[in-house]
């Protein structure tokens, strides 16, 4: 694999530390990393599918992992060709953000659209309308239904061949294959490649420059409810590796594991697509002293 592809798929990495890390040696990274770093990124679909292009015009590997480049790109390749093609479709459209509990929610709509030209105008034109909005915490959520030939019904009643998942500017980002057809898709390496493209599990897995002790800050939105603090108190190798502690409002200590978006109170309320390795930033002493960060937030706890 070439060494400005490299460069350019880590980009995707906005962690100062981790990306600095990974550039030192890209040779650290298995074939399944960078496209791990591909699909879960939050950039638009188009170049997902054009940095996956050239990964498989440029990788040679073992044949295991050939196929499962190969599906990710078959299953990009098929989500933008239904959200593209010229057949009818409705697009339902649900802005989404958090209720009060700090839960994933929906703010507003559904709307419905029944072209992609025009949703985009529209969600465009909805976010220019709304600048009071808190627009760091908002998304849309689309479910695509088609007609005709196409169309998938249940219970005689239509039902969403995906789910897109589109940011403030009408860019979409994730996608979510509701309706599983395919040949192709059969499998535990077929499950995995759509799997790949919506959730923070089965997670971004990188080996990390972190060590235990370092404070994190994590701005994930408006895949999160907030911007969070969590220290970590075990750094290994594995998915699970990772151990953080941060304080949920009670003023109560948890732990998780980071790399499970695990790194705030509410984790499993929160429809998460942004793996935290993708934003965490080291905070320094200076910065943020960990024990009085705790105590601040335990007295505000007490008081309300």
């Amino acid at each position: 694999m070439m060494i400005e592809l490299k460069q350019e798929i880590l980009d995707l990495i906005e962690s100062p530390k981790l990306h600095a890390y990974l550039m030192e040696d890209t040779e650290r990274l298995k074939l399944r990393d960078y496209v791990s770093i591909i699909a879960g990124a939050p950039v638009g679909l188009k170049r997902k599918q054009g940095l996956l292009y050239k990964l498989r015009a440029t990788s040679d590997t073992k044949q295991q992992d050939t196929d499962y480049l190969k599906l990710c790109c078959e299953c990009i390749d098929q989500a933008v060709q239904y959200l593209t093609m010229e057949s009818e479709k409705i697009f339902l459209i649900q802005l989404m953000g958090y209720d009060d509990d700090n839960k994933s929610d929906i703010v507003d709509g559904p709307y419905i659209m029944t072209s992609l030209e025009d949703m985009k105008k529209a969600v465009q034109e909805y976010y220019w309308n709304e600048p009071d909005s808190t627009w760091n915490t908002l998304y849309w959520r689309v479910e695509l239904y088609l007609d005709g030939e196409h169309k998938i019904k249940k219970n005689e009643f239509l039902s969403p061949m995906y789910t897109y998942i589109m940011n403030k500017d009408g860019e979409i980002q994730y996608f979510i294959h509701e309706k599983v057809s395919s040949n192709y898709l059969k499998g535990p390496l077929g499950s995995m490649a759509e799997w790949l493209f919506h959730s923070v599990c089965p997670d971004l897995n990188l080996p990390v420059p972190y060590q235990t002790g370092d404070v994190l800050f994590i701005d994930c939105r408006p895949y999160a409810p907030d911007a969070f603090y969590c220290r970590l108190k075990e750094v290994g190798d594995d998915c699970c590796g990772i151990q953080c502690e941060y304080v949920n409002p009670e003023g109560e200590i948890e732990t998780g594991a980071l790399k499970h978006g695990d790194y705030f109170f509410n984790h499993r309320e929160v429809y998460q697509y942004l793996s935290p390795l993708y934003k965490a930033k080291i905070v320094s002493k200076d910065e943020l002293n960990w024990d009085d960060y705790i105590k601040g937030k335990q007295n505000v706890s007490k008081t309300t």
